[in-house]
């Protein structure tokens, strides 16, 4: 015997399509907000002047020192940080990142530690205009500046100390004085990222240090 059909009138097949629809758009709208709940947050770092333990003696009237210049490698040369995972692999982390560019953050530290460690007034501003002054610049190119897993940080950096040109008619230009330094930092407490930055700062000081004592030796010693 046939069964008579079963018939849906065109109103209530038009509200099972609206409510099909508004299902569907919940569960979508559901997962892209669970995906974006998910996402950990970008946190931006930068860079930190460190005080000096001690201060080397070096004489106040000596010729004004500015950093003109810092280079870092192409692999550190970006936004996010980066950290060594061996000797042929690197770690470059999109979630955290540098506020500023490396080169310009290293150049600002460095310009406020050697400041900290020297005579008042004995380091000039690095954007400052010379105005016909007599200055020692002081160059440093950076080879190595990463942290590990453990957060240890290993700095390695050559710097030059050029003296200034002598005036006209009295005497040859001293020849400039180069330095090849590598500072280590040891992990200590590792808490992940947020240490990074303040291992990264200490191993700055302590290039900082080193510079700044030869300076004072080197000043001394021409007097």
């Amino acid at each position: 015997m046939k069964r008579p059909g079963t018939s849906v009138s065109p109103g209530r097949r038009s509200s099972l399509r609206t409510r099909l629809c508004s299902g569907m758009a919940a569960v979508l709208t559901a997962a892209l907000a669970g995906g974006c709940a998910s996402s950990p947050p970008m946190r931006f770092y930068t860079l930190t002047p460190i005080a000096p333990e001690s201060q080397p003696t070096a004489p106040a009237d000596s010729v004004r020192i500015r950093l003109s210049r810092v280079t870092v490698p192409g692999e550190l040369d970006r936004i996010q940080i980066v950290k060594r995972i061996d000797a042929t692999r690197l770690n470059i982390d999109d979630q955290n990142r540098w506020a500023a560019p490396l080169d310009e953050m290293v150049r600002r530290v460095l310009t406020a530690d050697l400041a900290a460690r020297l005579p008042a007034n004995a380091v000039a501003d690095p954007n400052g205009l010379a105005g016909g002054e007599r200055l020692q610049t002081v160059s440093v190119d950076i080879q190595e500046f990463y942290a590990d897993s453990t957060c240890a940080v290993t700095l390695r950096a050559t710097w030059v100390l050029t003296p200034p040109q002598p005036a006209q008619g009295k005497g040859q230009t001293s020849p400039a004085k180069q330095v090849t330094e590598e500072t280590q930092v040891p992990s200590g407490a590792c808490s992940g990222p947020d240490t990074v930055p303040e291992s990264m700062s200490r191993a700055l000081g302590l290039l900082s240090d080193r510079i700044a004592a030869a300076i004072a030796t080197l000043t001394t010693a021409a007097r």
